[in-house]
Order: C-alpha cells, then sequence, then structure tokens
C-alpha cells in the first residue's frame, strides 16, 4: 500500500479520536468548552510541526499579504462556528451520526459550486446529490419507521437544522482555508499549508478565549482545569492536520478525501464500542448512502 494512504487513514483516525474527545468533555466543558480545546491545545504541535518544516526542508517563513489574512480570518470563523455545531449536535445524535452530517460538507460545497459557478451537471453528479439528499433525510429520522409526516417532522427538527448547517459552515472553512493557501507565493504546498494550521489556530484560540472570558467564565476556568483532555485533543488535532498536508502534498486531492471517507468507519466503531451508543438500521443504511454520494462527487471532481 502506498505511503500516501497510509497518511490519509492517519489524517482521518487522528481525526475521530479528536472529535470523540470533544464529544466526551462536553459535559465537563460544556459545547464551547469542549470546541476550544481543539484550537487552544492544538497552538504548541501546530507550531512545533510548522518549525520542523521550515527546519528540514530549509524553506524561508512565507511571506504574509492582506489576502492572506482576509481568507485565514473568513475560514478560522466559520471552523468555529462549525465546531461549536457539531459538539451540539452530539446532545441529539449518535456520535457516528453527528459525524456523517459534518460529512456533507463534501456535497454542499459541489452544490454550490454548481449553482454559483456555472459548473456543468452530469449524470454521476446529478445521482450523487439526489442519493446524497436521500441519506440525509434517513440520517434525520428518530427511529427505524419511516413515514411522509416522520420524514417531514425529522427534516424540520432541530438536530437536522444543526447538522446541515455544520456541514455549511465546514464547506466554507475548507474553501477559505484553500484560497489562503494558495495566496502565499513562497514554498512548496506543505510549508504553505503548514504556515496557514499554526498562524489560523493562534487566532481561534484568541477568538474562542476571549468568547468564553466574557460570556462562559465558568467553561473557560474548565478549559485550563482539565488541561489533561485538552492537551489530547490538541495532539490528535496537529496530528490530523499534518497528516492531511502531507498527504495532499504527496497525492492529488481526491484520491485523499475519497480515502478520508474512512473516518466514517472509525466513527461506527467509536459510537458501538467507545460511546455504548446503539445504530438504527436506518441510519447504517443512511451512512452507506452518502459515503457513496460523496465518493461519486470527489470522483467526478
Amino acid at each position: 500500500m502506498q505511503l500516501w494512504i497510509w497518511i490519509t487513514l492517519l489524517a482521518a483516525t487522528s481525526q475521530n479520536i479528536r472529535t470523540a474527545i470533544q464529544s466526551h468533555m462536553k459535559g465537563s466543558l460544556g459545547d464551547y468548552g469542549a470546541s476550544a480545546i481543539r484550537f487552544i491545545y492544538a497552538i504548541p504541535f501546530a507550531w512545533l510541526w510548522f518549525l520542523c518544516v521550515i527546519r528540514f526542508t530549509d524553506q524561508p517563513f512565507p511571506n504574509l499579504n492582506i489576502e492572506f489574512f482576509f481568507w485565514l480570518v473568513v475560514g478560522g470563523l466559520a471552523q468555529i462556528i462549525f465546531t461549536v455545531l457539531l459538539v451540539k449536535l452530539f446532545s441529539f445524535q449518535n456520535f457516528v451520526v453527528g459525524v456523517a452530517f459534518s460529512k456533507t460538507e463534501v456535497l454542499l460545497a459541489a452544490l454550490i459550486e454548481s449553482m454559483f459557478l456555472s459548473v456543468a451537471v452530469n449524470l454521476q453528479f446529478g445521482f450523487a446529490i439526489f442519493g446524497g439528499t436521500i441519506a440525509v433525510v434517513m440520517l434525520s429520522l428518530r427511529g427505524n419507521f419511516i413515514s411522509l409526516i416522520e420524514i417531514k417532522m425529522s427534516l424540520r427538527s432541530r438536530s437536522t437544522i444543526i447538522g446541515l448547517l455544520a456541514g455549511f459552515t465546514l464547506s466554507i472553512s475548507v474553501v477559505a482555508f484553500r484560497a489562503a493557501i494558495n495566496s502565499l507565493d513562497d514554498g512548496d504546498f506543505l510549508l504553505r499549508a503548514s504556515a496557514t494550521g499554526a498562524i489560523g489556530v493562534i487566532g481561534q484560540s484568541f477568538v474562542m478565549i476571549i468568547y468564553l472570558a466574557l460570556k462562559r467564565k465558568d467553561e473557560l476556568h474548565a478549559v485550563f482545569r482539565l488541561w489533561k483532555f485538552g492537551i489530547a485533543a490538541g495532539l490528535f488535532a496537529a496530528i490530523a492536520t499534518a497528516a492531511w498536508f502531507i498527504a495532499f502534498a504527496l497525492h492529488t486531492a481526491a484520491p485523499v478525501r475519497a480515502v478520508g471517507q474512512f473516518e466514517l468507519l472509525v466513527s461506527i466503531g467509536i459510537t458501538l464500542f467507545i460511546f455504548r451508543q446503539k445504530i438504527s438500521k436506518v441510519e447504517l443504511i443512511g451512512i452507506f448512502l452518502l459515503t457513496t454520494s460523496i465518493l461519486l462527487v470527489i470522483l467526478n471532481s
């Protein structure tokens, strides 16, 4: 098996572990505190990685510009909102369904691109969007019973709205961070991406600390009191980010993102064996259909 595949699997697994830690800690830290730890405690690891990239690739610190900071702010704020929404979603849905909703960002980004950038829609893309829509309906259902009334109620439920908003904000952050990386003229992709991650996480941590200090002081105190869990979340967040960057540097984006859907399989395992939560047959079918739809969009790109 090629190296980039192993690195992609590491990225997907680390990302899942980080999210599982946040889900586990939401009871002790609150939604915003559990969201904050992925940024605050990732700073030392992100900068250690960035400095290692500079040292071992013998490249200079990239020259930053206004366009870079604009996209960094957009991506950073969108990622903060996504993280809070995802943590909130775990109060309504089990772990794997929450992660599955976040994966709709691939479908939403492709749909937005086709609507506003006049990207041609072929049969494969159309089937992917249709399948993804059915998958969302199935994931929103509260049980194995399917009826028009149940579907109508489920689609209007708070959990479905939060899930789709999470996917939408994630798609914005992905596009914005990509634009920030591409706005830098110096260095290869790995250096530019690592710089974006290291600088961005400082700004995100600052925003979260200020918000918690003004609105949720108890959660801020808990974030620093329960530092062991925070360090674990920050470590796996940094590993996931670095692994994604390396994978994208080694191979083209579409295959990496396709292999990255392994994250949903890891989520099923964490849901069943770590959190001891049940997964209904309808949810499993929805997850399989969503994964298929995402792969169709990725391979179509």
